[in-house]
């Protein structure tokens, strides 16, 4: 019930939490996204969903810099092994539909912090080697919600 309650939470804390897009690099390859709005501290649900013509084994999510996304700003992988996931996102990230194969990417950010805001790309991981695909038609965004900034400036207006 904590979990159900936790996840409802975690979703209203989201603008356009259940809505997305579709974004297409070649027939085979869509992705379908959302951008998001938070709150510091609290979580965030980073709905996403894709096609691919393999089977996926893995999901990683890289958080992108203003130039790229790369392995060293890796965030999540759905391999146990997460040695590799920058320090600062290890066991704050995880994958709201643990079955990667029913293609559902969505994942969730707990204590959210301001360095979380920005960017993020995803990419799937096959059991073959040939079976890879980084979805670059389309980065998601985290933002900042100033709905915090905002309770604390009109409850210092009224001293």
């Amino acid at each position: 019930m904590f979990v159900f309650i936790w996840l409802i939470v975690c979703l209203s804390t989201n603008k356009g939490a259940l809505g997305g897009e579709t974004y297409c690099q070649t027939t085979d390859y869509c992705v379908t996204l959302t951008n998001n709005t938070a709150e510091a501290g609290l979580c965030a649900v980073i709905p996403c969903s894709f096609t691919s013509p393999f089977k996926p084994e893995h999901i990683i999510w890289y958080k992108c810099d203003e130039i790229r996304c790369s392995n060293s700003h890796l965030v999540f992988h759905s391999d146990k092994n997460n040695e590799n996931v920058k320090v600062g996102f290890r066991g704050r990230v995880s994958l709201l539909e643990p079955d990667v194969t029913q293609k559902n990417c969505s994942i969730m950010i707990n204590d959210l912090k301001e360095s979380d805001f920005g960017s993020y790309q995803l990419r799937v991981e096959g059991y073959e080697l040939s079976d890879k695909f980084t979805y670059t038609v389309k980065k998601t965004t985290l933002s900042l919600s100033d709905l915090n900034k905002k309770a604390q400036s009109d409850d210092s207006s009224t001293d």
